[in-house]
């Protein structure tokens, strides 16, 4: 089964390891033959914040991390919160997938989701830059109109805090010609994610929990009446085990990383920019995010830079074919931005599944993975790493957890769908041209 390339624990390139104001945690150091309650693999959103709620509800909590915590997917993304799915999916969508129940479950956890991690990070003192501004989901083109007004009365319906905007309303908050309306979400907002992540490793810490990097888990198994795990070249057992490895998923557990559409993307930030283009751009620093195909969303970071991105093409320069396209976008949203130097590029990966929704999974008897979240990890990763926190400190009944829960659930024709989307960049964007989107 492929092993997806894990990227850096130095986060290289990476703007948010720059401008972090939290420091990097001093990790724990391993014992041979530690012993938990549960053992958590991956240090990103999920994986943090399941260590952080499982030591407050009584666990003894040993969290692995094969780089540093955040170095994967929840340290590399752009720091968009969006109270929200992906794109034009609806409340509706996802319960006729998850049933009624469920699915009206999982609707409010994600609409809940921009109080709960920015009240998480005042409650916790994380330093990371968060700012609660809103997010707006605009549309660009009539057929787009049509999705985002359908996804706003769903909402709606939903009872959730949803409002919708018109295009004056979009031409003076996003200062972005084109948007035809849309609709916006006033909890939502943007952060610093890798010192988020920090932020929270530290308070997992404080909780009691053991937060141990540069230790991969390389192997894990049943033995007897537990597990036994191998990280960092030592072992120890655990009651319980929890995959939280998400777009970093690798061969650990065989089969699982067939589960998910391994997507690789790439951010960039501008340079920091006069003030004069501060106040015509995002004037009152909302972020929003479209539903292109080929990337529509913008933010302000501390210091004045805008951010943009988009799928990696892999064939060719894709560093280069990156910067044009971000050229190419923001000239197209902000002309006045023209001469702006890209100061950062990066890339990463995120774990996409067919329906979009992440999957809860039995591995085996108390093994178990959360998988799949489909570049909404900033809000939904931390919302749901409550919730497994929940359920395995047996706080809450595996029918409780709002979401598909299956054994092993590899998707279909995945090594072709993974092939594909290496190269799908161009469709995306022709899909865009041609006002498909």
């Amino acid at each position: 089964m492929m092993a997806v390339p894990r990227c850096d624990a130095d986060l290289a390139g990476v703007i948010w390891a720059k401008t972090s104001k939290e420091a990097p945690i001093m990790p724990t150091p391993m014992s041979e033959g530690a012993d938990y309650d549960l053992a958590i693999v991956g240090g990103g959103f999920l994986g943090l914040n399941t260590a952080l709620h499982g030591a407050r509800l009584g666990l003894k909590v040993g969290l692995f991390e094969g780089g540093t915590v955040g170095s994967g997917a929840s340290g590399r993304n752009g720091g968009i919160a969006p109270p929200h799915y992906p794109g034009a999916l609806r409340p509706s969508d996802v319960s006729a997938v998850l049933g009624r129940r469920k699915g009206e479950a999982l609707a409010e956890i994600v609409t809940t989701g921009g109080r709960f991690i920015f009240d998480q990070i005042r409650e916790l003192g994380i330093d990371c830059d968060a700012e609660q501004n809103g997010w707006i989901q605009p549309a660009h083109s009539p057929k787009a109109l049509a999705k985002v007004r359908a996804v706003y009365d769903d909402w709606k319906a939903h009872g959730a805090e949803v409002e919708w905007v018109d295009a004056d309303y979009l031409r003076s908050e996003l200062g972005a010609a084109g948007y035809l309306g849309g609709w916006r979400h006033p909890t939502g907002g943007a952060l610093n994610p890798l010192a988020n992540c920090r932020g929270l490793a530290r308070a997992a810490q404080k909780a009691g929990a053991a937060i141990h990097e540069r230790a991969p888990v390389t192997a894990i198994a049943r033995d007897g009446d537990g597990i036994t795990l191998t990280a960092g070249g030592m072992r120890c057992r655990a009651r319980k085990a929890f995959l939280a490895t998400n777009g970093y998923t690798d061969g650990l557990w065989p089969g699982l990383a067939g589960t998910i559409i391994p997507l690789r993307l790439f951010q960039t930030f501008t340079e920091p920019l006069p003030e004069a283009m501060r106040e015509s751009i995002l004037p009152s620093r909302q972020c929003f995010t479209d539903i292109r195909k080929s990337g529509g969303f913008c933010r302000w970071d501390s210091a004045g830079r805008i951010m943009s991105g988009c799928v990696h093409f892999a064939l060719g320069d894709g560093h280069a074919r990156g910067v044009r396209h971000t050229r190419m976008r923001l000239m197209e949203l902000y002309p006045q931005l023209a001469d702006a130097k890209l100061e950062f590029y990066w890339e990463g990966y995120c774990a996409l599944r067919p329906d979009f929704i992440p999957n809860f999974q039995i591995l085996d008897k108390d093994i178990y993975a959360l998988i799949g979240f489909s570049t909404r990890a900033v809000c939904l990763g931390q919302t749901m790493g409550k919730v497994a926190a929940e359920f395995l400190a047996e706080r809450r009944d595996l029918d409780d957890i709002p979401l598909s829960v299956s054994t092993l659930d590899p998707v279909p024709r995945q090594a072709f769908r993974r092939m594909g989307t290496r190269v799908i960049y161009p469709y995306f964007r022709a899909l865009d041209r041609w006002g498909l989107t």
